[in-house]
């Protein structure tokens, strides 16, 4: 059964993360209005432009709002003298601390899940309305390679999915080996069915001479898994949905070919977001119980500073970890790790304590 002290303490976090994250997404959705509003020709645009940015800045910034409320909700009990009293009714440090751990995590999964849906390419809808860019459902002259061929897309379109004019180049020891071609192919399931084929391919004959042989199918099975958003991302960079992108990784990892960018995309909207809890375990345990043993203005500010250090800093390795400068594993997990180290440290020395 959750306690009364669990609920109370939980109701009054949960309360100023809504005031945090409303707050800061509400003031980076206003600036980047205000900055981009005479770009926009129509009032219903500026609102909808507005809405998607909204939307990014609350993935952007919900890990700031764990923190920032739980500093908040923190030097609020400590002004009003509530962590003496909860230690005098035997309430531990661990135990205080479960309700922001309980609530920071379920913020965290909830926007862990918001990732899989189209909550993750708001950001690239805002920027089409911004562009004045229609979404755009074609693309055109696409070149890539597939298994032991390199495939061209004269024109996709994503909306249809369906691609006009496809040709399938198969190589081996350099050399073209056959030619593939399709007037049209049409994306079923997991992979494109080509229809009206034709093959032209050197053939051999009894003297060894070689000549160009032609030959027609109706239909053809090929390049599986290469779903439509996951061709535009892997050409035009798209953003993709968390389940997009592990797609995208195995179908790269398939074809051998580098999964570091979308690695590093994966690890920042997945292990990045964990910082604050830790930052926050960090905080909460180093932070003192009682207003006469520290400058709360003091305490505030390198506390929010801090925090919005470390946030820069991740921020600025996942970068580096796009261009493949550091490997996305050693710039972004490794960092998340060490800080965890550090909090349970932390936990470790106030389990020792009253």
């Amino acid at each position: 059964m959750v306690s009364l002290f669990f609920l109370y303490v939980s109701k009054h976090y949960l309360k100023n993360i809504l005031i945090m994250l409303l707050g800061l997404s509400g003031l980076f959705t206003g600036i980047d209005l205000l900055l981009n509003a005479g770009s926009i020709p129509s009032f219903n645009l500026k609102i909808l432009y507005s809405f998607y940015m909204w939307q990014e800045s609350l993935n952007l910034l919900y890990p700031l709002a764990i923190v920032f409320a739980g500093i908040m909700t923190k030097i609020i009990f400590i002004k009003h003298s509530a962590i003496g009293s909860f230690y005098a009714l035997g309430i531990s440090r661990k135990r205080l601390f479960l309700p922001f751990f309980v609530i920071g995590f379920g913020i965290y999964f909830i926007f862990f899940g918001l990732n899989f849906t189209s909550f993750a390419n708001a950001k690239e809808s805002a920027y089409i309305i911004l562009k004045k860019k229609k979404l755009s459902d074609e693309n055109k002259d696409m070149f890539f390679k597939y298994n032991d061929s390199f495939v061209y897309i004269k024109e996709m379109n994503s909306n249809i999915k369906t691609i006009n004019d496809l040709s399938i180049f198969e190589i081996k020891e350099h050399k073209v080996l056959r030619v593939i071609e399709a007037s049209q192919a049409q994306f079923m399931g997991d992979k494109w069915i080509a229809k009206d084929i034709i093959i032209k391919e050197k053939i051999s004959d009894n003297n060894g001479s070689f000549k160009l042989g032609i030959k027609k199918m109706a239909t053809l099975e090929t390049l599986k898994g290469y779903k439509p958003q996951i061709l535009q991302s892997l050409y035009y960079d798209r953003v993709l949905n968390l389940n997009d992108m592990l797609e995208a990784k195995k179908l790269l990892e398939a074809q051998k070919i580098s999964t570091q960018k979308i690695k590093a995309d994966m690890y920042q909207k997945v292990v990045v977001p964990l910082f604050s809890i830790a930052l926050l375990m960090i905080i909460f345990f180093k932070m003192p119980f009682h207003a006469r043993y520290m400058n709360i203005s003091l305490v505030s500010a390198v506390s929010i500073g801090g925090t919005l250090i470390f946030w820069g800093l991740l921020f600025a390795l996942h970068r580096v970890a796009q261009n493949s400068v550091i490997a996305p594993e050693i710039a972004l997990i490794a960092p998340i790790i060490l800080i965890f180290i550090y909090a349970f440290y932390q936990l470790s020395i106030v389990s020792k304590k009253i």
